[in-house]
């Protein structure tokens, strides 16, 4: 792990690839912090950074986990009218509500929207997620 100069003075210290992995993959872990791995295993958080940019930089990161977000291609060619009569017909009665939940990390955005304007509904959606 270290090099010494006649057995006594420190020059560099050289870390395993292995160990810059385990490192690495630590700081991706949930509710950790970059300075608390680097400090349970007696690093700078410095150098920690230093290996992190190091590895974006040369791409060897491989992400094991699922991305939080996928993007969807969402149709364009569907018509107010069209959408209107699918869901007037779904709903049966004037009463019913088209409900639309979002959620984020620690909050919620519920939209209600009444079926007999889903026309209005798709327009506004159109809109929000252009």
């Amino acid at each position: 792990m270290e090099r010494l100069i006649d057995g006594q003075r420190r020059l560099r210290r050289e870390y395993s690839a292995d160990f810059k992995a385990l490192v690495l993959a630590q700081t991706r872990g949930p509710g950790a912090s970059v300075a608390g791995v680097a400090l349970s295993h007696g690093l700078h958080p410095n150098m920690v950074h230093r290996w992190l940019r190091e590895e974006r930089l040369t791409g060897t990161h491989v992400q094991q986990q699922p991305p939080a977000f996928v993007a969807l291609p969402v149709p364009t060619g569907v018509s107010d009218v069209r959408v209107a009569q699918t869901a007037g017909a779904a709903s049966g009665a004037e009463g019913e509500f088209i409900r639309i939940e979002l959620q984020r990390t620690g909050a919620t955005i519920t939209i209600t929207w009444p079926v007999t304007v889903a026309a209005q509904c798709a327009q506004a959606l159109r809109e929000l997620l252009r």
